[in-house]
């Protein structure tokens, strides 16, 4: 493939890694901090791209060189932000997620398939309260953050957030089609978390142990209802036409690990969670294609509980409830 060839191929590329609303000569003129008409010179090949510019752009829209050259190596290209280790700024973070979730919305044909180890975070913000305590959590815990460290946890203290970015989240999370594998011990993590706080007097009111408690049978509950319907809708609002897909599958022995997979109109992406609370991304088509057939693999071994099955359903969620109700 002749030099221009490839650089024109590059940024059709490039285009597939673009949401729709954004205009892709803006975005590279600002990127490479040049004019609008060198940007098109570069789309259209008629500039050659130095290497430095190269480095820019594949960096920045998650271009894997290696695939695009065809290069056959092991390596895979991720991006994402990594959370600050001397301050967790929550503000940024939430508005991170609610970007991401802006960008899915966007596209005409989307799709998230999440083969879960933990309650997908996304629930969470359906629950104010316990998405405020989830990230006071990670802040203190995960993280170490001295002004986390001390005192002691108040519901009202966090909650303002995460009832107005929180909710957005939720409400953008509603409008993608998802397939969920879960097991029995997703819920364990935060249960767990709940009562190391209670047992170490960090809560400062009992009522908020109560209130978290309660808040976790109620998503539960959510999580069952919406199963039943097979579509997404907000807490005590059921969708009765059932415009967004929501499917469930229940597995017994396989562990998630909370990675996730997306499908939109340009693009597949996977995304790894680690440390708990960060998320890496990429879109390496050898990578994308395997976790696929793997994903594909796993929903043939796990039992749909969705709309139908309602005996394994409701098994599975009274299973669920009394793990809560132990702990309470």
């Amino acid at each position: 493939m002749l030099a221009t060839e490839l650089q024109v191929s590059f940024f059709k590329k490039i285009k597939e890694h673009t949401a729709s609303h954004i205009s892709l000569v803006d975005d590279i003129a600002e990127l490479l901090n040049i004019s609008n008409d060198s940007a098109y010179r570069r789309i259209r090949g008629e500039k050659p791209l130095a290497f430095d510019e190269i480095q820019v752009l594949a960096s920045h829209y998650g271009i894997s060189l290696d695939q695009f050259l065809q290069l056959k190596t092991n390596s895979f290209l991720f991006f994402g932000n990594l959370v600050s280790l001397e301050k967790f700024d929550i503000k940024r973070y939430l508005e991170g997620v609610e970007d991401l979730l802006y960008t899915f919305v966007q596209a005409q044909h989307k799709e998230m398939f999440l083969l879960n180890k933990d309650i997908p975070i996304f629930h969470n913000f359906m629950f104010p309260e316990l998405a405020a305590f989830k990230c006071y959590f990670w802040s203190r815990y995960n993280f170490n953050y001295p002004e986390y460290n001390r005192g002691q946890f108040l519901i009202s203290d966090f909650i303002k957030l995460f009832e107005e970015t929180g909710k957005n989240i939720s409400e953008l999370y509603l409008q993608v089609p998802s397939t969920e594998i879960w097991n029995l011990n997703c819920i364990n993590t935060t249960l767990m978390q709940i009562c190391y706080y209670r047992d170490s007097k960090v809560f400062k009111s009992g009522e908020d142990i109560k209130t978290l408690f309660n808040c976790l049978l109620r998503l539960v509950n959510h999580i069952e209802q919406q199963a039943e319907y097979g579509a997404k809708f907000a807490y005590g609002k059921p969708d009765k036409e059932r415009k967004i897909k929501f499917r469930v599958f229940a597995n017994e022995f396989i562990m998630g690990d909370n990675t996730f997979l997306i499908e939109t109109d340009a693009q597949r992406m996977v995304s790894v969670n680690h440390n708990n609370i960060n998320y890496s991304y990429t879109s390496d088509t050898v990578l994308t294609d395997y976790s696929w057939k793997m994903m594909d693999i796993l929903l043939k071994k796990s039992t749909l509980i969705s709309e139908v099955g309602e005996r394994d359903r409701q098994i599975f969620f009274d299973t669920l409830r009394q793990k809560i109700e132990e702990k309470m």
